[in-house]
């Protein structure tokens, strides 16, 4: 399956007619991932629990994004699926398992550090064995917002993306001790995938009625770049130095460790984090899409590796984007493995009356 491209999937229209559009495309999908957390919710969780709890996180969405729970009950529709049922999928916080189990690296380039020039980044994204099959690239053009392309499990949630607007959308999940009710972070991801300028994309990310956070790796064509590394009720930007950055599953700021949910589990996220700063330190100046794709296939620490062959979770895809071009590489599976595949978008054009 890692030489199998990703399929392509593309929906336009309003946030309801995407929605739709979504579910219908990935119906057997979406009702199999349902099935499947239905059925086998993680230890010590009951379905009816989960049902009640979402509808906080619900209320919170409604009332910030309400384009997006549009495009959400669109999707369950589509699908045939109650919407309550769907959107408990999109609150990670109710029933995910803790960051360490899973793993995601980041990567990134620009000015000194490319061989261009090029603002670059690489992700690689590590779920369950059992996501690989379900991954689709979304490419979006909802409303008037850029248009996006999104790496998806199912359709329903972005793992890595970016927009015609030159705004990228990647980054690491971490373990925070303070989640609460309230946007979930895979709704935050959305709004960061539609946003027209950068930021946008950091006020999406400092949302003070969210949930909890990703580590945000968002940034655009002028080469600014921020790792927003964040909890439910704390962020610290931390921006690009020395033309490079690197970031992986736990808290690498001062004021953001004491949010560390478990400190004790943390090792092969701190081995590939300092991993990917020497790689980009040794490789400094020679950075390219295609030098980036030979460093995701690192193996140091193996299986715990950057290319990862864990048990419980493996690199499910890789992401390469030159945000100067609207241009990525994106492979299924494990990095050393892949053949990766270009993907590209057309540089968005502003509505009229829209200062730029």
């Amino acid at each position: 399956m890692p030489s199998d491209p990703i399929p392509v999937l593309e929906v336009r229209g309003t946030y309801r007619e995407v929605g739709l559009q979504i579910g219908q495309r990935m119906k057997p999908t979406l009702q199999r991932m349902l099935s499947r957390l239905r059925d086998d919710p993680p230890e010590g969780l009951q379905w009816d629990d989960l049902l009640q709890e979402a509808q906080l996180y619900l209320a919170h969405s409604r009332s910030i994004y309400p384009q997006y729970i549009e495009e959400l009950k669109g999707i369950a529709a589509g699908a045939d699926l109650p919407f309550e049922e769907v959107f408990v999928e999109m609150c990670e916080e109710l029933w995910e398992q803790a960051a360490w189990q899973k793993g995601c690296t980041d990567l990134v380039a620009r000015g000194r550090a490319t061989v261009d020039g090029a603002t670059l980044i690489a992700h690689t994204n590590d779920l369950g064995p059992e996501a690989e099959q379900d991954l689709v690239i979304l490419k979006v053009q909802a409303g008037e917002d850029p248009e996006f392309l999104g790496v998806s499990v199912g359709g329903l949630g972005y793992s890595a993306g970016f927009n015609a607007a030159g705004i990228v959308m990647s980054g690491n999940q971490v373990s925070s001790n303070d989640i609460r009710p309230g946007v979930p972070r895979l709704v935050v991801v959305r709004a960061i995938l539609a946003a027209r300028r950068l930021e946008e994309a950091l006020d999406a990310c400092l949302l003070k009625e969210r949930a909890s956070s990703y580590n945000n790796v968002v940034g655009d064509a002028h080469g600014e770049v921020y790792s927003m590394e964040g909890s439910a009720t704390d962020c610290q930007p931390i921006y690009i130095v020395d033309d490079i950055l690197a970031h992986a599953n736990h808290y690498v700021s001062a004021p953001m460790r004491r949010f560390e949910a478990e400190p004790h589990a943390i090792g092969g996220s701190v081995i590939r984090h300092n991993r990917a700063l020497r790689l980009l330190r040794e490789n400094y100046g020679q950075l390219s899409p295609q030098r980036f794709q030979t460093l995701l296939a690192d193996h140091a620490n193996y299986p715990g590796s950057i290319c990862k062959h864990g048990l419980e979770s493996v690199t499910a895809f890789s992401f390469i984007v030159n945000l100067n071009e609207r241009r990525a590489w994106i492979g299924r599976g494990r990095p050393c493995q892949t053949t990766y595949v270009e993907h590209a978008l057309a540089p968005w054009t502003p509505p009229e009356g829209w200062a730029v």
